[in-house]
């Protein structure tokens, strides 16, 4: 008897493990044909390895002449630059990016929405090998998106007018235009002009999210942070501060007291702001809520901490996803992110060392 005839198990394993290949092979061919989505593979180079039968439609060349070429051969130079960058960062961070929202156009000139996932491909080394994308176009989940916006920004705007006359005639009766008041109701009436003073604001704020998704960037200004948006916020906020017997602090390093200028639009920073600070107040009560803020030579790295309960490990990317609010409308924290990255920045969540909420994000200098 031969002793290098193959024990029996072992060829089992072997006929096992090729089965196994052969179906996972079937299984991928099957994906790449099948896909509704644009499915790719690419070597940290940038060239593509395999691709969807759908990449191959969006081209407008068949699969077999995709492979070993980069984006380069079938967009923009401009488009292909960006995409190479972002493939680049994602292969040096091994972050992921999710649902990230591009508009672009079509051949017949129509206004396509694409949703963009990528992450590192890693081998079973777990060496980063290059990059895997799924693009998916979401254009009817937009444009739905931006119906229920236009619903909110029709009715704010109907709200609005009614609710200015209704502090302007507050405002008269303080002022005695109707005859003389007591001191006591005077003071009551001041607590409601400002209470419709905020509400006010917030309804204003609302009437520009309707159109965040497609509006450019508006002309930046030179803002004081603390003078122009902190302060102002917190005077907004101080009856509901002191109320929920908060204490603002500086355990992360307050802003310090000169002057820290940034290039910004003070209307859409102050939204973030006041989202951030709104969220904080609901969450951190009777506890500490602090404003940070570092240079960082290109930009500047901000947050807004608060002493509440951190944020379920699952749910650090989904706060920032529209409608994922439990008790609110669900658009605060996903209209400021979209806003940070119209300035040309980032915003995430991240927990503290002592595991409470931190809100950080970048503004460009």
């Amino acid at each position: 008897m031969s002793l290098e005839q193959d024990n029996p198990e072992q060829e089992q394993t072997h006929r096992s493990l090729d089965e196994t290949n052969a179906v996972c092979a079937d299984m991928m061919t099957a994906l790449m044909r099948s896909a509704p989505d644009c499915i790719y593979f690419k070597d940290t180079l940038g060239r593509f390895v395999l691709v969807s039968d759908m990449c191959a439609i969006h081209f407008n060349t068949p699969v077999e002449e995709i492979i070993g070429k980069t984006d380069f051969d079938f967009l923009s130079r401009q488009q292909a630059e960006e995409l190479f960058l972002e493939d680049k960062r994602t292969i040096e961070t091994g972050e992921l990016i999710k649902d990230k929202i591009e508009k672009r156009g079509s051949d017949e000139g129509k206004e396509v929405w694409i949703s963009v996932t990528k992450a590192p491909w890693k081998n079973s080394k777990e060496e980063v090998v290059g990059t895997i994308g799924i693009c998916r176009v979401v254009t009817e989940r937009i444009e739905r998106e931006n119906h229920i916006l236009d619903m909110i920004s029709i009715a704010t705007h109907d709200m609005r007018g009614p609710l200015i006359s209704i502090g302007s005639m507050v405002k008269l009766l303080i002022r005695g235009a109707f005859g003389l008041i007591d001191e006591s109701v005077k003071v009551t009436l001041s607590d409601i002009a400002d209470r419709i003073s905020r509400l006010e604001k917030i309804i204003s704020e609302y009437l520009c999210k309707s159109s965040l998704m497609n509006v450019k960037m508006p002309e930046k200004e030179s803002l004081d942070l603390r003078q122009d948006i902190i302060d102002p916020l917190l005077d907004e906020f101080s009856t509901e501060i002191e109320e929920n017997t908060i204490k603002i602090d500086n355990r992360l390093g307050a802003i310090p007291g000169n002057r820290i200028i940034i290039k910004a639009n003070a209307q859409w920073i102050k939204i973030v702001y006041r989202n951030l600070i709104r969220n904080a107040i609901k969450y951190a009560t009777s506890g500490h809520i602090a404003f940070g803020f570092e240079d960082k030579g290109d930009h500047y790295w901000l947050n807004v901490y608060n002493s509440g309960p951190p944020v379920e490990e699952e749910n650090k990317t989904r706060i920032f996803e529209q409608f994922e609010s439990k008790d609110g409308t669900g658009l605060g924290l996903a209209i400021s992110r979209n806003l940070i990255l119209k300035h040309g920045g980032n915003m995430w969540y991240e927990n503290t060392w002592d595991n409470h909420p931190n809100f950080i994000f970048t503004i460009p200098k």
